[in-house]
Order: structure tokens, then sequence, then C-alpha cells
């Protein structure tokens, strides 16, 4: 039996947490939401058992796993972890380990590829089942708990859906255009056999993060009709455009939030890098959703070529007028196998060769129009327009008006007993249907 270990990144310098990524430094009073688990391993996990997984270790819990002996040892990763992922599988081969892979994103990187026997592209359920003679019929949604903290720090669990995976759109700057180009869906009986825990378990809230949710229109009509039944409000990533084609109808059936692209402000910038979308509308979005009282967060990117620190400045300013509730603002970052790398190389020049810089936090190539260190200060300037003193007053009312319209207060009081599912050591796998 071969017998393979799948690992993320150790958890030496502290865990992941978007909110804190994207929020001014030392900023007490916003949300929290720790990663504790890896939803790709656990999907991995789910459909091939006789793999183990490791999520999120610190370096000595790492290096005391290798001591089990292990045939093979993966990695799945992100581009800005990739110097740690190198030094762990050095940690590995010292050990003994025959054959190393790599996995996520990061293994897109084709100069990393050769401290790797193995590179798996995409979601790879399939690919690793092969490699141990296996087949899958279909896929299985595991059950995906992550403990969301309100600004002062109380939990809440979130279940976690993906119904499908993959996005047809070809955003220059995103690297989906080579990880998973084609959408596919998940099937509706794995995502019910995973909605079904969480209603089991108490958790009433489920963050849908598809690619591109409403990319197949039927499956994500059936999607939503499930969790109406099942009493799931729901918040979701998609496209501004198709948010506002479906509304009205998606508020209807239970939708919390939208989480949506931005950008630019500028139609030429979205025209360049393939964003077909008008700015108009992005502000219709945000506008109905405060109107309606739902969650709001928006994803915004300064520093593209024509920009200067000037015009950034004054579009930072019209972002802060969004009075989105979460306002994720990163720096033009050219990531490996994107249309943006190869232009932004060709044209300016890729300076930059630590890829922990690669965060989408600092400036990596060579702009026309701003000096080094001024988009980084931009980026301070940006969070704390957006996260200004009415910020928490004006989402903090909207969260509150919102639990009282639908007399769940006491559904929340419960939330910390019910979050412990979110612990990685109690989350468990689903047994065969």
């Amino acid at each position: 039996m071969t017998r393979i270990l799948l690992t993320t990144v150790d958890r030496d310098l502290g865990l992941y947490d978007y909110f804190r990524e994207n929020a001014p430094a030392g900023f007490l009073w916003r949300f929290h939401m720790p990663r504790r688990i890896s939803f790709g391993l656990r999907f991995l996990r789910q459909n091939v058992p006789e793999i183990e997984i490791l999520e999120y270790p610190t370096r000595a819990e790492y290096v005391k796993a290798l001591k089990r002996g292990w045939d093979a040892v993966g990695f799945s990763f992100y581009l800005e972890e990739s110097n740690r992922i190198l030094e762990m599988a050095e940690e590995a081969r010292r050990a003994g380990v025959r054959q190393l892979w790599a996995g996520n994103y990061g293994a897109l990187t084709p100069s990393l590829h050769g401290s790797f026997d193995q590179v798996f592209n995409g979601y790879s359920e399939d690919a690793l089942a092969q490699t141990l003679g296996k087949t899958i019929e279909s896929v299985q949604h595991p059950p995906l708990v992550a403990e969301f903290r309100l600004p002062g720090g109380w939990p809440m669990p979130v279940g976690i859906l993906f119904t499908t995976r993959g996005c047809s759109f070809q955003c220059t700057f995103c690297q989906t255009t080579a990880f998973a180009p084609r959408p596919k869906a998940i099937p509706l009986e794995a995502i019910e056999r995973a909605v079904r825990f969480y209603v089991q378990h108490g958790i009433r809230y489920a963050l849908i993060l598809d690619e591109n949710f409403g990319n197949i229109p039927e499956h994500a009509e059936a999607v939503i009709e499930l969790l109406a039944r099942y009493g799931i409000r729901w918040l979701v990533q998609s496209r501004v455009d198709l948010f506002l084609r479906n509304f009205d109808a998606w508020l209807e059936m239970g939708m919390e939030g939208a989480l949506f692209g931005i950008e630019s402000f500028h139609q030429e910038v979205l025209k360049q890098i393939h964003k077909g979308e008008k700015v108009e509308a992005v502000m219709e979005l945000a506008s109905r959703l405060n109107r309606a009282g739902r969650y709001a967060q928006g994803y915004y990117i300064i520093g593209f070529p024509s920009e200067t620190p000037e015009s950034i400045r004054e579009d930072l300013k019209t972002l802060a007028e969004l009075e989105l509730d979460v306002t994720q603002i990163t720096i033009v970052t050219p990531h490996p196998r994107t249309q943006l790398w190869g232009e932004l190389e060709a044209k300016y020049g890729i300076f930059e060769r630590d890829w922990a810089k690669f965060d989408t936090k600092h400036l990596v190539w060579a702009h026309p129009n701003c000096e080094p260190g001024s988009l980084e200060a931009l980026l301070g300037e940006g969070f704390k327009l957006c996260y200004g003193q009415p910020w928490l007053r004006r989402t903090a009312r909207k969260f509150l008006s919102s639990r009282v319209q639908r007399r769940d207060l006491t559904d929340l009081l419960w939330s910390p007993v019910r979050s412990r599912w979110a612990a990685p050591a109690r989350l468990p796998y689903l047994g065969a249907s």
C-alpha cells in the first residue's frame, strides 16, 4: 500500500487571516477568520480516503510526521508560500521520502517544478486516485466549517460550499485561466450531504466560494432551491453582472451577502484586463446591497501601468464612498502562467525574486509611474479610508438589523458552542452514501 502524506505550509509565521491582511495594520475592530483547514486537502481526503493530510502544522509537527515514513509527500501551496514549501521539501528529502509532489496554485510556477517529482495541475481528485489505481465516480463534498469572528471577537460558524469549480472568463491577472479554465459542477447530491451536516449541527450560514457562482445557471438555481429548502442563509462570490441580473430573486431565496470584483474604476483598464463589466454596474450593486442591508465585500486592485499616485489616491476615495463591509485592496501582481505576467515582464520587467513578496501587497515589477514603496503606502491609505470611523457603526448596524429582522438573535447566542465544529480535529469526513 502506497503511503501518501499531503500537507500545507507550516504555521510557524502564524495562521493566515484574510480579514487581517485586508485591514489597516493593527486594526482590532475587524472581522477575523484564520485559515485552520485546507479546503483543497479536505476535498482530496474525502474522495481518496487512503491518503493522510496535515493542515498548517508547526514545523516541529511536520518534522515529527516525516519520521513515520512515507512513499510520497505532497505540498498544497500558494505562490507566496513557495520559499517555506521548498524548505519543507528539503526536510522530506533528508527524511528519505522518495517522491515529492506539488499542487494548488503555487504549483503553476514553472521554475519550481525541478524541486518536485510530480506536479498536479488544477483540482486533482481524479489524478490522485489514478496514482493509487482507483477511479472516482463523482466528487464528494466534505464538511468545511470556518470560524468567523465578528468585531470584538464573537464567533460564528460558517459552512463553506463549493458548487462549481473553475471559471471560463479570461481575466489577464487571474491564474484560474491556467488552473481550471472550464467550470465543472459539484454534484447536487454531494452538496446536499454537506448542507445536511451543517443544519444538523446548528450551522445556518453558508459561504459559497465558487470562482464565479452562476457560471452554470441551471446548477446555481438548483443549489439555491436546495439551500432555501434547508433554511440556510448564504453569502456568495460571483460577477457583478450576475448579481445584478439575479439580485431580487437571490435575495428572496436567502442571499445574505455578495463578494465581487471591482478591480478598477476606469473602463479602459477593465477592457485591458478582460474584465467585461461596467464601472456603473459596480456602483449600482454596492448601493443595492447597502439599501437591502446585505453584506458587501469588494475586491480592488491598485497600480495598473497607466495609474499614478495621484490618480490612485482619488480612486481610493471613490472606493471608500461605496461603503463596503469588507474591502480587499491589492497591488497589481503578476503570477506565473497569466497573460499579465508576460505583459509586465516584456514591457517593464519583473525585478523581485523573493516569492514571499508575491502576496499582492508588494510591488514586484518596475512600475513606470510609481516609485518603490509608494504603492505599499497607498495600500495603507486605502485601508484607513475604507475602515475609517463610520465603518464599525455602519457595519454593526447592518448586521444587527438583519439579525433582528430574521429573529435569529438566539441562534447568535448559541454560535460559540456550534463554532467548535470549526476545530480541524473535530470536523469529520462523510462516510459512503
